[in-house]
C-alpha cells in the first residue's frame, strides 16, 4: 500500500515542467472557487454568513459613537455583504472550474499535456457540479452540527465526489457522493496523513512571506490526485 511519500514522489515527478502552468492555474482557479474539495466554498458562505449578521447585531446593539462610529459600522457591513457576494459567485462558478481543476490534476498524474484552460474545460456541467457542490455543502454541514469530529470524518468520505463525477460525468451528485464513501472506506486515514505530511511546507510557505503557499499548493493537488488515481484502481461494489 503506497505512503504519503510514494505520493509526494509522484507529484514532485508530474509537476517537473509545468510548474509555472500549475501554478497560475491553481491561483486562479482558488480565486474562482475552485478547489479539488468541492464543499469548500460552500462551508465558506456560511461562515462569511454568520459574520455578516454578526457586524449587523453590533451596529444595533453598540451604543450611539457618532457620526464616525457610524460609518465604520456602515463600513463593516458593507465590506461583510460585499464579501458574502463575492463568496456566492464563487460558489455558482466554482463548481465546474473545481471539476476543471481536478481534470488539470488528473492530467498532470497520467503525464498527459496540461493547460491553463483545462480549468473551464468542464463548463457544460455547470448545472450538475452546482448541485454537488450544493448537496456536499448541506450533507457536511449537517453532520457538523452533530459534532465537528463527526462532520470532518463525512468531508473525507465525501472527498472524492469531485474526482468521480469528472471521470463519470454521466452520474448525479448522489451517485458521486456513494462512490466516493465506498472507495473512501479504509482510506480516510490514509488522506488525512498525506494532508498533514505536507504541514512542514505550508509552514516553510508562510515563512517566505506566504509566496511559498503558491508553489505548496499545487504540489498538495497534484499528490491528492495521485491519491484518487490509487484508491481508484480497486473496484467498486455498488449496493
Amino acid at each position: 500500500m503506497r505512503n504519503a511519500s510514494s505520493f509526494r514522489q509522484q507529484a514532485r515527478e508530474a509537476l517537473s515542467g509545468n510548474w509555472p502552468t500549475a501554478i497560475i492555474t491553481t491561483l486562479v482557479a482558488g480565486l474562482l472557487g475552485g478547489s479539488l474539495f468541492v464543499q469548500q466554498t460552500g462551508m465558506n458562505i456560511v461562515t462569511t454568513s454568520q459574520q455578516t449578521m454578526q457586524n449587523q447585531d453590533i451596529q444595533y446593539n453598540l451604543p450611539d459613537g457618532g457620526y464616525g462610529t457610524n460609518v465604520l459600522l456602515g463600513a463593516a457591513v458593507f465590506s461583510g455583504s460585499l464579501i458574502l457576494i463575492i463568496s456566492l459567485i464563487q460558489f455558482l462558478v466554482g463548481g465546474f472550474v473545481s471539476l476543471g481543476l481536478i481534470q488539470f490534476n488528473m492530467n498532470l498524474i497520467d503525464k498527459k499535456p496540461v493547460d491553463f484552460m483545462d480549468i473551464f474545460s468542464k463548463s457544460d456541467m455547470f448545472v450538475k457540479a452546482l448541485f454537488l457542490r450544493l448537496r456536499l455543502t448541506v450533507f457536511t454541514f449537517l453532520w457538523t452540527l452533530l459534532f465537528i469530529i463527526p462532520g470532518i470524518i463525512k468531508s473525507y468520505s465525501y472527498s472524492m465526489s469531485g474526482f468521480i463525477m469528472t471521470e463519470n460525468p454521466e452520474i448525479s451528485s448522489k451517485e458521486a457522493m456513494e462512490v466516493s464513501m465506498k472507495m473512501m472506506s479504509g482510506n480516510k486515514w490514509r488522506l488525512f496523513c498525506l494532508q498533514l505530511s505536507f504541514i512542514g511546507w505550508y509552514i516553510l510557505g508562510a515563512m517566505a512571506c506566504g509566496i511559498g503557499i503558491f508553489f505548496v499548493q499545487p504540489y498538495v493537488n497534484a499528490a491528492i490526485a495521485g491519491f484518487y488515481d490509487d484508491v481508484s484502481r480497486n473496484p467498486i461494489e455498488m449496493e
